[in-house]
């Protein structure tokens, strides 16, 4: 067996090897780059204050594990991103190593080609870079690999069920605690243990008849218990946030469902074509199409769905690995979870394992080929020659994770209408080349559907720059009114924005460089009306109201600047950012 491992980490590093001379790449800026919490971040600040987790305001992503890998990283290689990367790099290696380990174990040693050729996939599928080469994604590995750890444990690894309870209990609560979607790990080890024969010991006549029949329920009832302590963890700290990482399509649960299997369908296409793949998918466009376009792929991903229940009995291996995967896919692609995206193809990495051992249990039984007279395994062979086939895409794959220039042009290469790759285009090109981020964002809202979010995206975007950049706030005034207007039109509809803050400080700033100072003043304060806790807020009307107080002449209205620098700083007493920009509107106003 250590000669297959050191193949299979082989593979790994020589497919996504390359990623350690990449930088930080788009939510790796936010993340980590620019997230203050990493420097001091203790594990209890990690579990419950989401706040330690990005730099932005998005409150609705919880990946603890996640934000103590970047904080070790940060601690141990500064902000140099070689040293994310290869953390990265090696927790994909453990994963495929792992997988390799457990699929012996649960298929047993004569489905050794399975057990390659899952690990073997999971190790050079074009379809695992986004997690591997992909900083921010790495609570994906976690999942993977904590889960893996669980499963191994809780399909009965271990002699003694009690110990091995009391082992896989708190793996598969760091599973869930790396991504949500690995909850469904007690569902995966209920139908090993009921589906596969090795996947519990063979019957000890030195241990009483009943030991393997609490094996099948204790372990598996184990996985449940930590998996929810976990998911009850997630809650706690969550309590009060507004999601805000809605799915494109809306509608119902039946219509989510259908756009779910849509999902499902074309990312299986992607794991047997893996051409096209992108970042970025055009979902909006999908969604426009309407339901009636989804539902053809939708029934072939729920047949692929139906399969288990047909196989079960006569091909239980099969049976089990497509569950596997359609297990692992489901959550991950948000049906069970949080309902955000229709193709993604970070959910595709858990699911390579199970279906790269289904296709080497297929290959496996294909008849052997004569050559000159010797017969030949044609499975290995033919497997050698996939994985010779993927590395190379791979590498091409990896390439795209380079930086953010290479990020979006890639999406757009593929998508020119995709609004978010024009605007990260945009934020690449700012500091060198003013005038293209002016035309890109001005491609970003053209392309954008009308009264979508992403066209109140690209106008704040645009709206930003023709004020930041070129110095220009009556040209940006409708720019940021109507994008302040779809901001609350989808907040109405129950799809909130985290740019309506954004867009209504910047607003509130153009209209106080055009002196209409009331004007400003009313935007900040209906939004404080719903929702008085945005220190950011208050901090902009205090500036609002020294740049008032300072063009009328009028101490009057100081009190007013005080009064909201002193909630700004009530509200943030431990945001630097908040601090900073405090204490210099106070030295302005003492100077005053």
């Amino acid at each position: 067996m250590t000669r297959t491992l050191l193949l299979l980490a082989a593979l790994a590093l020589l497919a996504h090897g390359a990623s350690l001379g990449h930088g930080f790449v788009y939510d790796d800026h936010r993340f980590v780059e620019r997230n203050p919490s990493l420097v001091d971040l203790s594990v209890g600040r990690a579990l419950l204050d989401p706040a330690t987790h990005t730099a932005d305001r998005d409150r609705d992503v919880y990946r603890p594990l996640r934000a103590l890998g970047h904080a070790f990283d940060l601690s141990r290689w500064g902000p140099d991103p070689f040293g994310f990367h290869l953390h990265s790099l090696l927790a994909h290696v453990l994963c495929v190593l792992l997988g390799y380990v457990v699929l012996r174990h649960l298929l047993g040693a004569r489905e050794s080609l399975a057990a390659f050729a899952g690990a073997a996939l999971l190790a050079v599928h074009p379809l695992g870079v986004e997690v591997a080469d992909w900083i921010s994604s790495r609570g994906d590995e976690y999942a993977l690999l904590f889960g893996l750890a669980a499963l191994a444990l809780g399909t009965g690894w271990l002699r003694t069920p009690v110990v091995a309870a009391g082992l896989a209990a708190p793996c598969g609560a760091l599973a869930v605690l790396g991504k949500e979607s690995a909850a469904v790990l007690p569902l995966v080890a209920f139908l090993a243990v009921r589906m596969l024969p090795g996947a519990a010991r063979e019957p000890d006549a030195s241990r009483p008849d009943g030991d393997d029949a609490t094996r099948r329920w204790v372990l598996p009832a184990a996985l449940g218990v930590g998996a929810v302590a976990a998911l009850v963890l997630r809650q706690v700290a969550l309590s009060g946030m507004t999601p805000v990482q809605t799915a494109p399509h809306g509608g119902s649960h039946a219509t989510q469902t259908v756009w779910a299997f849509f999902g499902l369908a074309r990312t299986l296409v992607h794991v047997v074509f893996p051409a096209g793949l992108a970042v970025e998918y055009p979902q909006e466009a999908w969604a426009a199409a309407g339901l009636a376009a989804a539902v053809p792929a939708a029934l072939v991903g729920l047949t692929l769905a139906a399969l288990p229940l047909v196989l079960r009995k006569r091909a239980p291996v099969p049976a089990f690995l497509l569950a596997w995967a359609l297990l692992a896919y489901l959550p991950s692609s948000s049906l069970l979870v949080t309902l955000r995206s229709l193709v993604n193809d970070r959910a595709a990495y858990p699911c390579l394992l199970p279906l790269g051992a289904l296709l080497g249990w297929c290959l496996a039984r294909l008849p052997a080929l004569r050559v000159r007279g010797v017969p030949r395994r044609s499975g290995w062979l033919a497997l050698a020659l996939l994985l010779a086939l993927l590395v190379p895409l791979t590498w091409s794959r990896c390439a795209v994770f380079r930086d953010d220039a290479s990020l979006w042009s890639d999406v757009l290469a593929r998508d020119p209408s995709s609004v978010r790759a024009w605007v990260g285009l945009a934020a690449v090109e700012a500091e060198r080349d003013p005038e293209a981020a002016g035309r890109d964002l001005s491609r970003a809202v053209q392309v954008a559907v009308p009264g979508s979010k992403q066209e109140a995206l690209a106008l704040v975007r645009l709206g930003d720059h023709v004020l930041h950049r070129q110095g220009d706030p009556a040209a940006a005034l409708p720019l940021l009114e109507h994008a302040l207007e779809a901001a609350r039109r989808w907040r109405e509809r129950g799809v909130p924005s985290l740019d309506e803050l954004d867009t209504a400080v910047s607003l509130a700033e153009a209209l106080t460089r055009l002196q209409r100072y009331d004007d400003g003043e009313q935007v900040l304060t209906r939004l404080i009306a719903e929702d008085p806790s945005p220190a950011r807020l208050w901090l902009q009307l205090a500036g609002l109201r020294l740049v008032h107080a300072q063009m009328e002449n009028d101490p009057d209205l100081l009190d007013g600047v005080r009064a909201a620098l002193d909630e700004a700083l009530r509200l943030a007493p431990d945001d630097a950012q908040i601090q900073q920009d405090s204490q210099r509107l106070a030295r302005l106003l003492s100077g005053r």
